[in-house]
């Protein structure tokens, strides 16, 4: 039985170091500002931006707005259960 040769394997690109694969996904990440972990965060975190008014200001949700409350609160209550007294 012969070996099979494949057609897509002989059109491959030479080889990529990572630092070039790393630069090559920056750059296409900075061409790309709609996507990317911050815009996630604020997604979660402020209501979505008005199409009609993109100027206009984006409000914090309530349950972020909750969580961050509660979450500061409960650090208060470490520090002054655990230092404070």
């Amino acid at each position: 039985m012969g070996l099979l040769v494949r057609l897509w394997c002989s059109e491959m690109i030479e080889r990529t170091t990572p630092n070039e694969s790393y630069l090559w996904l920056k750059d296409y990440f900075k061409q790309r500002p709609d996507i990317g972990f911050w815009k996630a965060v604020l997604n979660i975190v402020l209501y979505s931006p008005n199409p009609f008014r993109p100027e206009a200001r984006r409000l914090p949700r309530p349950g972020f707005l909750f969580s961050a409350g509660l979450l500061a609160f409960a650090i208060g209550w470490f520090v002054y259960f655990n230092f404070a007294r």
